[in-house]
């Protein structure tokens, strides 16, 4: 079983993620609480996360700046941990054109946009 943290800016979206992959019977899901992404860090090391997913937007907290400055911070205390990121590409493609790149110069382990069905998802989060 992997332990994975899911932090998310939609607790609807949020919810039914993690209910997607604690479906599959191969995760133990944690999520951060929307607006407490500064409890990311404590949350990962707390379960031993060997999965980080995120959602990336252009909210404050959620933008990829913030979400790869984070992703270091986590990488500092738990190097084995794999760095996921989601977004939207069709309400925003300049932001998902950019974490294409973060995926290129290795500073994620993979992305997947919101498009992808939940089955896709957690099958591909599991491979990792």
């Amino acid at each position: 079983m992997k332990n994975i943290v899911i932090s998310m800016q939609n607790t609807l979206l949020s919810e039914a993620i993690a209910r997607a992959f604690s479906d599959t019977g191969e995760f133990r899901v944690e999520q951060v609480l929307p607006g407490k992404t500064n409890d990311t860090l404590s949350l990962c090391c707390a379960m031993q996360a060997e999965i980080l997913l995120m959602e990336v937007s252009r909210l404050p907290a959620h933008t990829l700046e913030s979400r790869l400055k984070l992703i270091e911070c986590v990488r500092r205390a738990m190097p084995n941990c794999k760095f996921v990121l989601l977004c939207d590409e069709n309400s925003d493609p300049e932001l998902a054109h950019r974490v294409k790149i973060a995926r290129q110069d290795h500073k994620i382990d993979a992305f997947f946009y919101t498009s992808v069905t939940p089955g896709y998802l957690t099958a591909a989060v599991e491979a990792l």
